[in-house]
């Protein structure tokens, strides 16, 4: 009598969608400034790391054929991971703030306007476009994977005078859309990966420091919504994930 096997339709193709789990860089995308904008011409330029765990074990697909196609769409999307964090910002005129930050894996550049409610209190309504760079293509039939996203950061935010701390709390919502393609042995095409993600959470941050150096920490907690499909497949999930951060910031 011989041992059960798996389908051979689904092994080639679990082993494929692991390995475009696998590959590239993760990690959240923080925002690591305060809800104060910068002055006109001023510049600070930062470098940390941030993570991105995500709490609880997909829930819908375990022990099934969909199950690897949701840890794909997990990796590509959420993208739970350890990452470098390197920012730059600059202060433009009239209150505006624009930034450009990697993080791993993806490029985000933002823009955003702060409003003025007291002396030491701040509001800013800022917008983000990302571009993803997930996967490149690796051995074992999985291909390369990308994509695109924006989000929309509202901070509130107050300072001490001399700015020697500063703090910042407020929701930030985003959606992204991930692209990939996974090659099975037994199939002589390549099959589509593509999902979207929809995330809501918020986010707090403190930066300590004097003069033209501080230390910036924050903390960021997200709802992720991913659908997506791998060729006539289709999955969703819902998961939840923090997202710490912490940098060295200089001004100048």
């Amino acid at each position: 009598m011989h041992p059960p096997t798996a389908r051979p339709t689904f092994r080639p193709l679990a082993l494929a969608l692991c390995a475009l789990g696998l590959a590239g860089c993760g990690g959240g995308v923080p925002l690591l400034h305060p809800a104060h904008v910068l002055s006109p011409g001023k510049v600070t330029l930062g470098a940390g790391l941030s993570g991105r765990p995500v709490l609880g074990a997909l829930p819908s697909a375990r022990g099934t054929d969909a199950e690897p196609i949701e840890r794909a769409l997990q990796d590509l999307a959420i993208a739970p991971a350890v990452a470098p964090w390197v920012g730059g910002r600059i202060g433009i005129t009239g209150s505006n703030e624009a930034g450009l930050t990697y993080s791993g894996r993806s490029v985000r550049l933002d823009g955003r306007h702060a409003f003025t409610l007291s002396k030491s209190v701040s509001l800013s309504m800022g917008l983000g476009g990302e571009v993803i760079l997930a996967r490149s293509g690796v051995d074992g039939g999985a291909g390369g994977g990308t994509g695109g996203g924006l989000d929309v950061p509202l901070l509130l935010g107050w300072k001490s005078t001399g700015e020697l701390y500063s703090g910042w709390i407020g929701p930030r919502a985003g959606i992204s859309w991930v692209r990939g393609s996974v090659v099975p042995a037994v199939a002589t095409k390549p099959l589509t990966l593509a999902g979207e993600h929809v995330r809501v959470g918020m986010v707090a941050g403190l930066r300590l420091g004097f003069r033209h150096v501080h230390v910036a920490l924050e903390i960021g907690g997200d709802w992720h919504t991913v659908s997506g499909s791998l060729g006539a497949t289709d999955v969703s999930f819902d998961q939840f994930s923090l997202t710490p951060a912490g940098a060295l910031v200089v001004s100048f």
